[in-house]
């Protein structure tokens, strides 16, 4: 199960402001800052409580920074570049070398990530901060 979990991450980051700080930049680009997992199904299972935490930054410079640890394991990091659609309303992921795009919904400060994995579904829904 923590191999599909990590695997799901992981093509996630081959796609896919701290408010006191708020700049004007931040108004205009109100997608910007850290967003946290609230929630992590795969298929009917919950796999959240399998990870200490699971965290998305969307930088100014259009680069993200995906932050998780599993319980039982160590801090990761991977990164790649995004673009925003105010228009359609989603986020774009890809790994840093373009290759693999995918478009996500963002709603009210809720970004959910749906992919497919094996004959399963793996959605995350991470929440601005």
């Amino acid at each position: 199960m923590k191999s599909f979990i990590l695997a799901g991450i992981l093509s996630f980051m081959a796609l896919f402001p701290n408010v006191k700080d708020s700049t004007l930049k931040d108004i205009v680009k109100p997608y910007l800052g850290q967003y946290e997992c609230k929630s992590a199904q795969l298929g009917d299972k919950d796999c959240l409580g399998k990870f200490s935490y699971i965290r998305l930054e969307l930088k100014d410079d259009e680069n993200f920074i995906l932050y998780y640890k599993e319980k039982e394991g160590r801090k990761k990091e991977l990164e790649g570049k995004y673009a925003y659609d105010k228009d359609k309303g989603v986020v774009t992921l890809c790994d840093k070398n373009g290759v693999f795009k995918r478009e996500f919904p963002l709603d009210k400060g809720i970004l959910t990530i749906s992919l497919p994995l094996g004959d399963k579904i793996l959605i995350l829904q991470l929440e601005q901060k």
